[in-house]
């Protein structure tokens, strides 16, 4: 494979991830605009403590995940394509029978929470529930469609989300009340909306495994019991300290701070969606075999996202307010935070890139180290500066967090092979090389595009 058929791929994916991106976030501008208008300061603060609690039980449906993902597109890209079949439906398997347990665990297990919450609060569980059946099926479709590099299926697949939540809130707007019980309905009915929408795409693109006989020998229990061992345990540390987080601003200071500062932390994360990093995760695994190459990839992804997301955070700086001023004008006291966390972007796009590179080259033990270093620097940091500062202490405990975790990844990197490593000059360096590598990424665009229109 060429390095410009790699250029092209991942231009041509991560066009449309950008542009399915801002449909998307055009219409859940939409929705969010509809929810923050209807739900109280404490409402949001609710929602966005169900939504950590959920996430800290998904975490049984991603152990191994993203190990097991990565061997599936190496083994397909080797042309093995049988242990890749196997692999793949070994997961699955697992994956299903994981979430329908998950489920009936919290479905049914919701009613004893009633000593502290009342029926409706249960509802709401029981309604967020269903979302783990979801969860169970989404990654293995979408896995198989990325892996025949189908970007633009995936890229839509938000869209059609945020469309579907859009009709259903507006109708409770409209004719009812957008309350926290529509809200969690139109999440989960448009989550299941995307499920179908990609299930014809599913079964086309995994035709040609049809007509292969999947491999007798058995995977998964080997890469979860090896390489993999450390990313069945990364995730659970990752959701420990997210949960901590939420449950802490609310014990130190209210629940309505944390609709505060969910919604700088929200407002930052949704800027940072603008990476064009979506198909990285897919095309450098198929690329392991060039040591050279994927030197290449890195120095240029590293660099020019850092551009990029400085370019994003001064944006967002000059945009983001006037939005909120005109629109949500309650969550002016958020803005502050937000602004602060802006400063962040530069370190999370440097480390973006770089965990796609160390997943692929199955370096899960350094990445579960790495999440076993932020839990313990950030919990007591939690303890520390919260109670001290308020929600200004977790500003402090970002910076501080970031930069220990940067440091630690850039000395890991420093001694890692292949030698992933650039220098910070670098980053702000504009030489030869990437005059030629430019070039040479607009000259195949031409031909590509010319061929197009030539052929069609």
């Amino acid at each position: 494979m060429s390095s410009t058929s790699f250029s092209w791929n991942y231009f041509k994916g991560e066009l449309s991830y950008g542009s399915w991106n801002f449909a998307t976030r055009m219409v859940a501008a939409l929705n969010t605009f509809l929810v923050l208008l209807s739900l109280t300061l404490y409402e949001y603060g609710s929602f966005q403590l169900l939504l950590a609690s959920y996430a800290g039980v998904t975490v049984l449906l991603s152990v191994g995940g993203g190990a097991v993902r990565n061997d599936i597109l190496r083994f397909e890209a080797e042309g093995k394509s049988p242990e890749a079949k196997k692999l793949f439906y070994e997961l699955l398997s697992v994956r299903i029978a994981t979430g329908v347990v998950l489920w009936a665990v919290v479905f049914w297990g919701a009613p004893l929470l009633s000593f502290k919450y009342g029926q409706d609060y249960i509802l709401l569980i029981r309604i967020l529930s269903f979302l783990l059946l979801h969860d169970a099926l989404i990654a293995g479709i979408t896995t198989i469609i990325e892996m025949r590099k189908k970007f633009n299926t995936i890229a839509s697949r938000m869209f059609i989300a945020k469309a579907v939540q859009f009709s259903i809130l507006s109708y409770f707007f409209f004719f009812h009340n957008v309350d926290l019980r529509a809200v969690m309905v139109s999440l989960v009915v448009s989550m299941f909306a995307t499920l179908l929408f990609l299930l014809p795409s599913f079964f086309e693109l995994s035709a040609p495994w049809r007509r292969i006989r999947g491999s007798p020998d058995n995977f998964l229990l080997k890469i979860l019991t090896s390489y993999g061992k450390w990313e069945v345990l990364q995730p659970i540390a990752g959701k420990f300290t997210s949960l901590f987080e939420v449950w802490a601003i609310k014990f130190f200071v209210s629940t309505e701070a944390v609709a505060v500062f969910s919604i700088a932390q929200t407002l930052v994360n949704t800027v940072a969606r603008f990476f064009p990093v979506n198909t990285l995760a897919t095309l450098v695994p198929l690329e392991i075999g060039n040591e050279e190459k994927l030197k290449k990839i890195y120095t240029y992804g590293t660099k020019y996202l850092t551009f990029f997301s400085v370019f994003m955070g001064v944006t967002a700086f000059a945009v983001v307010p006037v939005i909120i001023d005109m629109f949500f004008n309650k969550y002016m006291i958020s803005l502050p935070y937000f602004s602060a966390l802006l400063l962040t972007l530069p370190i999370l796009s440097v480390t973006a890139v770089s965990s796609v590179f160390l997943m692929a080259l199955r370096r899960q033990k350094f990445l579960f180290f790495q999440k076993i270093l932020k839990s313990f620097v950030a919990v007591p940091l939690y303890l520390l500066l919260l109670p001290a500062f308020g929600l200004w202490g977790l500003v402090f405990h970002n910076f501080i967090l970031m930069g220990v975790m940067t440091i630690s990844l850039y000395l890991y990197l420093k001694r890692t092979k292949p030698k992933l490593f650039v220098k910070w000059h670098d980053l702000v360096r504009f030489g030869k090389e990437d005059k030629v590598f430019l070039s040479n990424v607009l000259s195949e665009a031409k031909a590509r595009v010319s061929s197009r229109f030539l052929h069609s």
